[in-house]
């Protein structure tokens, strides 16, 4: 099984590993594999992410660590599914995405 992505979450993540991929030839793809691999946390231990403190407990909101990069992955549970919301930067604009669960 896999997550979908909300449109915006998908934009993050090619930003950013375009980003990545200018500043270190192999690093967006490495940075692709990462959030892979913490979605695919998301979908085998749902549980284990970290509540989001301050969100709506109906969207169960929670948090996925990427390894090695700074940004964690968001989901949430939208219309009866759970989906990224989010590829947060972890230092940068915290809870930006909070409009997303509406």
């Amino acid at each position: 099984m896999r997550l979908p992505f909300q449109a915006d979450a998908a934009e993050e993540l090619e930003e950013a590993a375009a980003w990545y991929e200018r500043e270190r030839r192999g690093y967006g793809a490495l940075f692709v594999a990462e959030v892979q691999r913490a979605v695919d946390r998301a979908v085998e231990l749902p549980q284990s992410g970290p509540r989001v403190p301050g969100t709506p407990p109906s969207r169960d909101v929670r948090r996925f660590v990427v390894r090695r990069f700074p940004y964690t992955v968001v989901t949430a549970m939208l219309a009866g599914q759970q989906a990224v919301v989010a590829v947060a930067h972890g230092r940068r604009r915290p809870g930006y995405w909070r409009d997303r669960l509406k």
